[in-house]
């Protein structure tokens, strides 16, 4: 079982390569209602170029494109816009985003090939290609690729419109969320890397006893920053919790979390 261990708390952000340098500033924990469909917003971003530019127009629930192949005051219009909160502008998916999504995609996928594509060959012309011509001749992979890709950048605008604060209305963008606190008795059960995986200190006092685990089931991954704002919320509100950790890999997502007895802390250090 393949398990990467990740610790969340709502006052953090995380950024995927889409997000960098294009979040501003908003009012905190205003979210404004925005109704376009994520789908135009994903081919904005697939369209968006260093030439071609897309931004959201807020109140007007609106992609505006301005091309300076056809504009010749396109320059100016885009760093007014850039300028104004009105506009967001939407971040392009470059060459360089499309490699990691590559790089990811390789070492997710079952991949029947004697072709070794190492992620240094995605940063150049001939490994691309060789990468789609390996697709080309298994049919099965490139619709595997292709279901990657569009949820990849899928997951990727879904988390910067978050960090951004604005909601896409009148669409569900993320399944239900069902969590469930583990019984001893499920603990018990799981993989010894997960249930000796103990709370061992308070990262706030440094208290090292009497804390105790508590071990989570989630029916969905962290794959994007609204999923994790919804988890957090139904933690807070359904088990009074403000801080976790997770664990990724194999079929069944976990999560984790401890206080400190001594404090009232959440922030823990875990290990073996």
């Amino acid at each position: 079982m393949k398990t990467v261990y990740k610790v969340f708390c709502p006052k953090k952000k995380r950024c995927g390569v889409l997000m960098k340098g294009t979040e501003r500033r908003r009012e905190k924990n205003r979210c404004i209602p925005v109704s376009i469909d994520i789908s135009e917003l994903i081919t904005a971003c697939e369209q968006s170029t260093d030439s071609t530019h897309f931004f959201i127009d807020i109140k007007g629930s609106t992609i505006i494109r301005i091309d300076e192949s056809k504009d010749t005051n396109a320059q100016t219009k885009v760093r007014q816009m850039e300028n104004n909160i009105q506009y967001l502008k939407v971040p392009a998916h470059n060459v360089k985003d499309e490699a990691v999504l590559m790089e990811t995609f390789l070492y997710d996928a079952p991949i029947d090939s004697d072709e070794d594509i190492s992620p240094e060959m995605l940063q150049t012309d001939s490994g691309i290609k060789q990468f789609h011509q390996m697709l080309a001749l298994q049919p099965p992979l490139k619709q595997q690729w292709l279901d990657h890709r569009s949820a990849a950048l899928r997951n990727m605008l879904i988390s910067w419109l978050c960090n951004n604060s604005i909601e896409l209305t009148n669409q569900h963008l993320i399944p239900a969320i069902e969590i469930k606190e583990l019984t001893s008795e499920d603990i018990d059960r799981l993989p010894d890397e997960i249930k000796d995986f103990k709370p061992y200190a308070c990262l706030r006092c440094h208290n090292e006893t009497g804390m105790k685990a508590r071990i989570f089931s989630i029916n969905v991954s962290p794959e994007n920053r609204l999923i994790e704002q919804e988890t957090s919320r139904i933690l807070k509100e359904q088990f009074g919790i403000s801080h976790h950790g997770g664990w990724s890999g194999g079929d069944q997502e976990y999560l984790t979390a401890s206080r400190c007895p001594r404090c009232g802390c959440e922030e823990i250090f875990w290990d073996y």
